[in-house]
């Protein structure tokens, strides 16, 4: 019996037709760009009228996240009830580390971060989608139930 003669691209388009993906290979595994998150933020401009603006997170990989963790060690009291970082310099760091656009110094993040502008909710937010950039996991269905 003859081997296939299909090249891998026929093979690719043929799945894309049928609706599936085709099988990854480890080229295309190390080739995946970093996860972004996109999202808006309803502000107002320097005349006061409502707009929204929009920001984008890139994720960290794992050393660079575990670095800004290591920087901003939890305070004594908090760390003996299991916090592993401190909330008040961790979440403006990280929050400056994963944006991509705009861009955000340490300074600006915590400017943000400590605002009266935002409400907590918003702030938690804004924290939450820096956490989920970089701590989401793929999504691969494990069966054929999801």
């Amino acid at each position: 019996m003859a081997g296939s003669t299909e090249t891998v691209e026929q093979i690719a388009e043929k799945a894309v037709q049928n609706g599936k993906p085709r099988k990854a290979t480890f080229a295309d595994l190390t080739r995946k760009p970093r996860r972004k998150i996109e999202f808006t933020i309803t502000t107002v401009d320097e005349e006061g009228t409502t707009i929204e603006v929009g920001m984008r997170f890139k994720a960290l990989n794992p050393d660079e996240y575990d670095e800004v963790v290591a920087a901003h060690p939890p305070k004594p009291a908090d760390k003996q009830k299991g916090a592993i970082f401190n909330i008040d310099t961790f979440a403006p760091a990280l929050i400056s580390a994963v944006s991509d656009d705009p861009p955000l110094s340490y300074e600006e993040a915590a400017e943000i971060y400590k605002s009266k502008a935002w409400s907590s909710g918003e702030m938690t937010s804004l924290f939450l989608y820096a956490q989920r950039v970089c701590n989401s996991g793929l999504d691969i269905p494990f069966n054929d139930r999801g």
